[in-house]
């Protein structure tokens, strides 16, 4: 890439921008952390020719990569560190919980323009949506955990949260300290910019946009024959089912395999080849799983499935659902509240939502969708080029710097 000093797509730059991404915990740092969100950011901006690295708590692994900066999380809650790293900007992936409002602080009294990532379906506090977040709520603590006793004390939580808001208060100071917070799907980014009227101001709720996480640049339609294919992609072990939901998910199938004999199913993820017998539940004729895969190799079935498929529960942005859009498949879920995402990935002639998460009404929405496909009613060339400049890291990553006033251009 050119040197930016003899030709710069920002306005009056002198050197090169300095923009790193940070997540204030220990994840491996491997691939697995730079093909998503906070690692990936750091991708796409350096694709941009801006100098970027992300930043992680320790403790270190061994296979981090070198583009890893770690440090202790001290040095994330002091200005004078931040401020010894000469950075132009932050994107920060603390998703404004709490727990890190001493990061956002710091950052802050650097002087530091920095981003605030969320990862949420938007019904964040009752201030949100008030009606939408007490039945939604509930479901999702009933179902998160597996033992009586967590449910009741699960219940009480909310029951305290709804009541005093002691949560969403602590957490709009995530609001007041940052240059702008996003949230990855545009209905969610509603509701929580009501929650932050109701906890702060216009000025305050001004700041939060719509801005989905990055996906890798390697998901794309290449133009290969679709066939009569339905994926589902996924955590398959026990501890992710309350969010996942897989008995509905395989009951789904088994239902729309039946009325649809020339399609079939692929589950794929961790676990998978252990969902029949761990939930106990008979074989469905043309379904099979496969389990976890590299990017390439899920680009591969992304490319030949015509149909993505999710049954969950809750899920913020769900990210192989922006995949797939970019292979070129169409999306079938539900329209709970809580798969806010879903509402715009079917967008577009890319998908339909069904009335319900229930295998029956689930199974209906794959019928009529896998009829568009039959009639040819869905192009995969489209869908591919209507989402890839939404999701793709370089697009997802410009934006970003637009919003933190970093670039003059959003295109």
């Amino acid at each position: 890439m050119s040197d930016l000093n003899e030709k710069s797509a920002f306005s009056g730059l002198k050197r090169k921008l300095r923009v790193y991404s940070c997540t204030p915990v220990s994840f491996i740092g491997d691939e697995s952390y730079f093909s998503r969100e906070s690692g990936m950011y750091s991708r796409g901006l350096t694709k941009l020719g801006i100098e970027s690295r992300a930043v992680m708590a320790n403790p270190a692994y061994a296979v981090d990569f070198p583009e890893l900066l770690r440090t202790d999380y001290t040095n994330l809650i002091s200005p004078d560190w931040w401020k010894s790293l000469n950075l132009d900007g932050v994107i920060l992936y603390s998703w404004a919980a709490p727990r890190f409002n001493g990061v956002a602080a710091a950052l802050r009294h650097a002087g530091i323009p920095f981003l605030v990532q969320m990862d949420t379906c938007g019904l964040v506090s009752r201030e949100s949506n008030p009606v939408e977040w007490f039945w939604n709520s509930w479901e999702r603590s009933l179902h998160e955990k597996s033992w009586l006793e967590g449910k009741a004390l699960a219940v009480l939580k909310h029951g305290v949260d709804g009541i005093c808001s002691i949560i969403p208060r602590q957490r709009a100071f995530h609001y007041t300290q940052a240059t702008v917070v996003t949230v990855p799907t545009p209905l969610g980014t509603l509701w929580v910019r009501n929650e932050a009227l109701m906890l702060g101001s216009a000025a305050v709720a001004g700041k939060i946009h719509y801005l989905p996480h990055p996906q890798d640049e390697r998901f794309a339609y290449s133009g290969v024959k679709k066939e009569q294919l339905v994926v589902s992609i996924g955590r398959w072990g026990v501890e992710s089912w309350p969010q996942k939901n897989p008995r509905a998910l395989i009951e789904a199938y088994r239902l729309f395999l039946r009325r649809k004999p020339a399609w079939r199913g692929i589950i794929i993820g961790a676990g998978a080849a252990e969902l029949l017998r761990r939930l106990g539940v008979e074989p469905v004729e043309r379904l099979s799983f496969v389990e976890q895969v590299n990017h390439e190799e899920l680009t591969d079935y992304l490319n030949l499935a015509s149909v993505a498929f999710w049954s969950s529960r809750w899920e913020g942005q769900q990210g192989t659902g922006a995949q797939a859009l970019c292979c070129g498949c169409s999306v079938v879920s539900h329209g709970s509240p809580l798969m806010s995402c879903f509402h715009h990935y079917v967008s577009r002639s890319s998908g339909r939502l069904a009335m319900r998460n229930h295998a029956e009404a689930l199974a209906d929405a794959l019928e009529l969708e896998s009829e568009s496909w039959d009639n040819g009613s869905r192009d995969p060339m489209k869908i591919s080029s209507a989402w890839i400049p939404e999701f793709h890291a370089t697009s997802v990553a410009r934006r970003a710097l637009h919003l933190l006033g970093l670039r003059d251009d959003e295109k």
